[in-house]
């Protein structure tokens, strides 16, 4: 009896863990981009960098509900979210000094959508499904 009942809870707690990992990673939207002063910089001119570049911004999705978080205080950041299909922006605006925004797309269809973080030192894109 206490080998079936040992068997049943790690079986439970093994399905948990799946379920949760599955989750976790369905959350962050992978961003990426320039992270620099200047955009315009030439590939072969750039400092070359063997260690991990901090990212300053990181967004999650959860429940068509988008939360943005910075690390690093930016004076004005624009935040601009489109449709893959059509094209069309259906979230834009402009912050300053944000620490965390949380933007809601309840009203959205499910699609492909393309997020964009721009302020003067930092472009970063990312894209998500709704």
């Amino acid at each position: 009896m206490k080998k079936l009942l040992f068997l049943l809870i790690a079986f439970f707690a093994w399905g948990a863990s799946v379920y949760a990992q599955d989750f976790v990673k369905g959350l962050e939207i992978i961003l990426y981009g320039d992270i620099k002063k200047d955009h315009n910089v030439d590939p072969e001119d750039a400092p070359k960098t063997r260690s991990i570049i901090l990212q300053p911004v990181h967004a999650y999705l959860y429940n068509k509900v988008v939360s943005v978080s910075f690390e690093e205080v930016t004076s004005t950041v624009t935040i601009k979210i489109t449709k893959e299909s059509t094209g069309e922006t259906v979230y834009s605006q402009e912050y300053m000094n944000p620490t965390v925004v949380s933007i809601d797309l309840n009203m959205q269809d499910s699609d492909t959508y393309h997020i964009e973080i721009i302020s003067d030192e930092t472009y970063l894109k990312g894209e998500f499904i709704l």
